[in-house]
């Protein structure tokens, strides 16, 4: 999984957090708890008008370093009409020539000069870190000073479940997006026009239609080179194809294959169906149905196969994907690539595993630290808001959009830069960054076309979405065994995937058998085992 070094890092840092703790044990500082214990002078004070959360101007110190790129800029234009709203200036101590987020956060801690916010994008090593007394609890301090953040809770009690550690006490607020709608099948339709076909409606019509783009020549320049199927996420683009046979692959990677049923884990990769799935799809590959490079071509494949008009289906964000109408129109006479329901699959269901995520695992808590917890989460509750969250979600007022019927619309100078797309816009100046706030549909609605909003609704309206698994959370030793049993199966699984569609391995009873025998060899049964009690645990 990728993680198993940074759990190594985090048994130095709480080791020496916990020196630090104790070293400054009789040194004031605050205790790991949101009680008004905690209180500054200033939360007795007279109220304040608007959004003012101190009467005299505080600074408080931020550690936000992610991605390995997004590094807090002290004179960003968002967080400057924070500063004149809130009366709350944020000063950003992250190293602006490090190119290694994890690493710095780890030297951060390990150092114990710990800023009074701090972001991260692990959810549990903070909430582990928080467990051993390096950032508050913030429940108290919710309950007490936190308006916006108890109502937000109250409305998506989902994202405030997932906030949460577990041991039930939260310590790390997180980024939650909005919109359900994530990826979507795409066709070409002109492609289908010219051959007279209609979309697909079941599996076995699907395979026809890849048939039919295969071999009768629809972009017309007299070559075999159509790509029926393809797709700019090498082994997800194998995975998307498994639901055809009703096989759950996962859509979110971290828990690829991962999911619940009434209640009961299960593993899709696991169970009997995977075979069949497995078998259709090696022989839809031999038949060049899909991408020969499909497992090598990667991000830019939608963008070459579609430029050399010879891409037929792929399974992608409806917004990025809508695009290239736009782009490509003007090159390729006709050209028109459009949402299509998914197939019906083999179960007689019609689905789209595919979701966007309850919550980020991106956020930021506050240092046990901090002199001012109650400024800190009174400034963290200013970003949900109603000022705060459209501050946020569309930058300035008056340079970057316009309140249109009381709502934000952007101004032409953002929607039709060619140079820059909007939230690159955004994020130039602060905006749309991944601390603790509720995204906005209605930014993203504006840049997106009428085909993918189109597409978006078809599926939002009709149900097809699936419910995603849940983001449970971990104890330290859970997640020390998740990450070592996973590592192994997971491994296992792609290797053999690519073998059998590639060819290189027959799949039949015997393989499959030999296949789930080493599955379980590598441990598959404690960790569906491991993964159940975390799951039933999330969900008391």
């Amino acid at each position: 999984m990728g993680n198993t070094k940074w759990m190594k890092s985090s048994v130095i840092i709480m080791l020496t957090v916990g020196m630090l703790l104790a070293g400054c044990s009789n040194n004031n500082a605050p205790q790991n708890s949101g009680s008004a214990a905690n209180d500054s002078k200033e939360s007795g004070s007279k109220p304040l008008s608007g959004h003012l959360i101190v009467k005299d101007p505080l600074e408080l110190t931020i550690h936000m370093h992610y991605s390995d790129k997004f590094i807090f800029d002290d004179n960003w234009p968002v967080f400057k009409e924070a500063e004149a709203m809130t009366n709350i200036k944020l000063k950003g101590t992250a190293s602006k020539t490090s190119t290694n987020s994890k690493e710095l956060f780890n030297t951060m801690m390990a150092s114990g000069k710990i800023p009074d916010l701090v972001h991260h994008q692990i959810k549990e090593q903070y909430d582990s870190l928080g467990i051993e007394g390096a950032f508050l609890e913030l429940d108290g301090l919710i309950e007490e000073h936190a308006p916006n953040i108890k109502k937000f809770f109250s409305e998506h009690p989902d994202a405030a479940k997932y906030m949460k550690a577990y041991n039930g006490k939260t310590y790390f607020l997180n980024f939650t997006p909005d919109g359900p709608a994530a990826k979507g099948w795409f066709v070409r339709q002109d492609w289908l026009d010219k051959l007279g076909l209609e979309q697909p409606k079941t599996v076995d019509e699907l395979y026809a239609l890849l048939k039919a783009f295969k071999e009768k020549d629809p972009n017309g320049n007299g070559l075999n080179d159509e790509i029926p199927y393809f797709s700019r996420t090498k082994l997800d683009g194998i995975y998307d194809l498994l639901i055809q046979w009703g096989v759950r692959g996962g859509a979110d990677a971290s828990k690829r294959g991962f999911y619940a049923d009434n209640g009961v884990v299960k593993y899709g990769m696991y169970e009997p169906g995977y075979k069949t799935a497995i078998e259709n799809i090696a022989k839809w590959y031999k038949e060049g149905l899909i991408d020969k490079e499909i497992f090598t071509r990667g991000a830019k494949a939608r963008d070459i196969l579609l430029a050399d008009n010879v891409g037929g289906i792929t399974h992608d964000w409806f917004a990025s994907t809508a695009n290239f109408n736009d782009i490509l129109a003007p090159k390729i006479p006709g050209f028109s690539f459009v949402p299509m329901t998914p197939p019906t699959n083999t179960e007689g269901k019609v689905i789209e595993e595919s979701s966007r995520k309850e919550t980020h695992a991106s956020g930021w808590g506050i240092s046990a630290a901090t002199k001012h917890p109650v400024e800190a989460i009174k400034y963290m509750d200013f970003w949900f808001s109603e000022e705060g969250r459209r501050l946020m979600n569309f930058g300035i007022e008056g340079k970057d959009y316009d309140l249109v019927d009381g709502k934000p619309k952007f101004k032409d100078s953002v929607l039709k830069n060619k140079e820059k797309t909007v939230i690159q816009q955004l994020q130039e100046e602060g905006g749309q960054i991944e601390l603790a706030f509720y995204q906005d549909y209605a930014y993203e609605e504006q840049w997106t076309s009428e085909t993918a909003l189109k597409g978006i609704k078809e599926y939002i309206d009709n149900g097809y979405i699936m419910e995603a698994y849940p983001p449970i959370s971990y104890t330290d030793e859970e997640r020390n065994k998740f990450e070592e049993l996973n590592a192994g199966v997971l491994t296992y699984v792609e290797e053999k995937l690519q073998r059998w569609v590639l060819g290189v391995e027959p799949i039949n009873d015997e393989t499959f058998s030999k296949y789930i025998k080493e599955l379980e060899d590598l441990g598959i049964k404690d960790l569906l085992a491991l993964e159940q009690g975390a799951y039933d645990r999330y969900m008391k």
